[in-house]
């Protein structure tokens, strides 16, 4: 019973804090290209009220985008925690999972920030038929960048979840 009880926590937690991950992650997009929300996001989301501040709506934006990550994220890393031997030990395991998932999907997401600056240090637009681009943007490559960075954030949360698999028979093995 207490196994389960650590990992139900687990799974709201995990909501949570894909929720704010969400919410710092486009805080760092926003100031990438603020055109990526003003142009794309907010539309996308129906957050078109200038009364609430932009950086407020971009956090809004990575709660909504992010939080249900949470829940595969939550479900098949709390999975991985049922090999511990005690239930105590799941639950410091399942404690220590999360940084390292968020932490993976972060650095991640930085990196494709990274490889977007880099794919477009020389910009040609017409190198981007299947992606989202409305016209009259100031800085297109800013907003190609601030999408390299969040696709590769939400590959890095999957990513993440052998990560934490890995994670878990480490922490097994160092308990032994």
């Amino acid at each position: 019973m207490a196994r389960l009880s650590a990992f139900a926590q687990f799974l709201v937690l995990a909501i949570l804090a894909a929720a704010l991950f969400g919410a710092v992650h486009d805080q760092i997009s926003y100031t990438v290209s603020h055109e990526y929300f003003t142009k794309f996001k907010f539309h996308q989301f129906g957050l078109l009220d200038p009364a609430v501040p932009e950086r407020v709506r971009a956090a809004i934006v990575g709660v909504l985008a992010s939080w249900w990550m949470g829940i595969p994220v939550g479900i098949l890393c709390g999975a991985a925690s049922f090999i511990q031997r005690t239930g105590s030990a799941m639950r410091r395991a399942l404690y220590q999972t999360l940084p390292v998932v968020l932490g993976f999907a972060l650095l991640f997401a930085l990196a494709g920030l990274v490889y977007g600056f880099f794919q477009t240090s020389t910009f040609n637009l017409a190198n981007y038929p299947g992606w989202f681009v409305p016209t009259g943007l100031e800085n297109p490559r800013r907003f190609i960048c601030a999408g390299y960075m969040h696709n590769s954030a939400y590959i890095g949360g999957a990513l993440g979840i052998p990560v934490a698999w890995l994670f878990n028979i480490w922490f097994r093995l160092r308990e032994a």
